[in-house]
């Protein structure tokens, strides 16, 4: 064997060793979260009296209950048509009801599985080309939009409702950080949300950063991934292009698309406040609005965890402990019950809507993906 040809055997040995690696580190990564998901429920609700959370739940009728369902189906449309209107902007006249599936089938994964973000992102392409006939480069291209036009409007939303919200935070923050401080500390991590915003469409209007992530993983001393690169490198170049027709004009005008994704964010704090009206729970509008912002934030941050489970369920039950709840226990114990129920209610309908892809694909089952 020439001494070129064994190079290229060994190199090829050494990317697939590392592959497995890196495969082996998720399955771990993904272990880790169930169990800290699983520790973190099992104590915060280890004194729970389960024939009370029943009762409580049992006083809401099955009807009304329905209408937990709603104000997530109207975040999943509303984000869908913002995302839609992005893709409209640089050219791609998609289909709401392609964007819509692929939204919600990708909010399936991340909803159920341990660090379920990468599933969901790695899916995306996939979906977008079937449902929106959109090209690889389209796809990165606005997966990489969506990003910017949701840290732009998650600033606003985070800002907003922390200044709004403010005296029932501080209301609130001796108990759960032990001293006064919590709306300044959510104004920080709005004002970090909005700098990593303007930051993140700066860097992306510049209409290079397909080619700087190519030339960066070209440095990498693995031939057999640099002849890959070189080969692609007009797939990179043609991403730059579609970044720079959505970031053409001034940086306000072209993030008009936000609009509905800040709607979308207001969902889920109307969610958080019909549910706790249901149970009875008789909170200030801008109370429960402070809190989801809160613990939301706190569920993208623990993404290893499967839909913040554990961290979220223990902010909520601490924050209605803290603002003086009847029974706070209970009542956080059935709203994270409810809470979930809808949770899992949406993921069967994106899973649905994944089997039916599948099948029509001829792919035997949802592979995991490859580690990037």
């Amino acid at each position: 064997m020439s001494r070129r040809r064994h190079g290229r055997v060994m190199m090829d040995v050494y990317v697939g060793l590392s592959m497995g690696y890196r495969r082996r580190r998720l399955r771990w990564l993904r272990l880790l979260g169930i169990l800290l998901a699983l520790g973190l429920l099992g104590w915060t609700f280890r004194d729970l009296d389960v024939a009370r959370v029943s009762a409580v739940i049992g006083r809401a009728e099955g009807g009304v209950l329905l209408w937990v369902l709603v104000p997530m189906g109207c975040a999943l449309a509303i984000e869908s048509y913002g995302w839609a209107w992005a893709f409209r902007r640089f050219g791609h006249d998609v289909p709401f009801t392609g964007v819509w599936r692929a939204r919600v089938t990708s909010e399936a994964l991340a909803l159920t599985l341990p660090a379920g973000m990468l599933f969901c992102e790695s899916m995306k392409p996939f979906l977008l080309a079937r449902h929106c006939g959109l090209g690889t480069e389209a796809s990165l291209a606005g997966m990489a939009v969506r990003k910017y036009l949701l840290l732009a409007s998650q600033a606003v939303y985070i800002t907003g409702f922390a200044l709004l919200g403010a005296p029932f935070l501080e209301r609130a923050s001796a108990g759960i950080i032990g001293g006064p401080g919590l709306s300044y500390l959510l104004l920080a991590v709005g004002a970090v949300v909005f700098a990593a915003a303007i930051g993140s469409g700066v860097f992306l209007r510049d209409g290079r950063i397909a080619e700087r992530v190519r030339a960066a993983l070209a440095r990498l001393p693995l031939p057999a991934l640099r002849r890959q690169l070189e080969q692609s490198r007009g797939r990179f170049d043609r991403t730059d292009g579609e970044l720079r027709r959505f970031f053409k004009g001034p940086l306000l005008r072209v993030s008009a698309p936000a609009l509905p994704f800040l709607v979308s964010w207001l969902c889920e704090a109307v969610e958080t406040y019909l549910i706790l009206r249901l149970l009875g729970v008789d909170l200030p509008f801008e109370a429960v609005a402070a809190l989801e912002v809160a613990l939301s934030f706190a569920r993208h941050v623990t993404f290893i965890l499967p839909a913040g489970l554990g961290v979220q369920d223990l902010g909520y039950v601490a924050f209605l402990r803290a603002l003086g709840a009847h029974d706070p226990l209970t009542m956080g114990a059935a709203f994270v019950l409810l809470k979930r129920a809808k949770e899992v209610a949406w993921a069967l309908v994106g899973f649905s809507l994944l089997a039916s892809d599948l099948r029509a694909t001829g792919a035997p089952a949802l592979a995991s993906p490859q580690p990037g």
